[in-house]
């Protein structure tokens, strides 16, 4: 998207000027009254899922930082995580911290945006993502070696996310982890 708005931007920018060496004056009835194709291309929902899967992308990101050492000192988690997704998240840092682990790496994540409502005084969302932790390693903070963790323990799971857009700040408030792969 912000590829094509940015094409769109250097087209009208062409479109402005002139290899025309005449140096005379433009004929005023050349000009267009039509807006900016820039402005005219902006989907307020494709733009809404944007913002809302960068949310997204955030929380997983400060997360992330956020059980590698075991704590959520100096990280945004709260900025992009509120309610049952920010209380499971201290949960887990509580576990890690009194378990002596941290974590290494990070989830691959493939959200996809299964329901959006802009109408709603709150606008609401819905994201139904695969999560991928097999290369996200626990690690014994002390030694860092990595600790053992269960052969048949699920990689890979279907997580429903629910979010809402807070001001001009998309939050993710629930996140349901299912016990099936994806």
């Amino acid at each position: 998207m912000t590829a094509l708005l940015l094409a769109s931007g250097l087209v009208a920018l062409t479109a402005c000027g002139s290899s025309d060496d005449s140096g005379g004056t433009e004929d005023p009835s050349a000009r267009s009254s039509a807006p900016a194709p820039a402005t005219s291309l902006v989907d307020p929902e494709a733009a809404a899922k944007l913002e809302l899967l960068g949310a997204y992308q955030h929380y997983w990101d400060e997360k992330a930082v956020a059980y590698s050492k075991a704590s959520m000192t100096g990280t945004q988690l709260e900025t992009y995580a509120k309610g049952n997704a920010l209380g499971l998240a201290q949960s887990d840092l509580k576990n890690l911290k009194t378990s002596g682990q941290v974590t290494e790496g990070k989830p691959r994540i493939d959200p996809q945006v299964t329901s959006l409502d802009l109408q709603k005084k709150v606008p609401l969302a819905k994201i139904t993502d695969c999560v991928d932790v097999s290369t996200w390693k626990v690690l014994d903070a002390k030694t860092k070696s990595e600790v053992a963790l269960p052969k048949n323990r699920r990689t890979k799971y279907v997580s429903n996310v629910t979010a809402e857009r807070w001001g001009k700040q998309w939050v993710i408030l629930e996140v349901k982890p299912e016990d099936r792969a994806c």
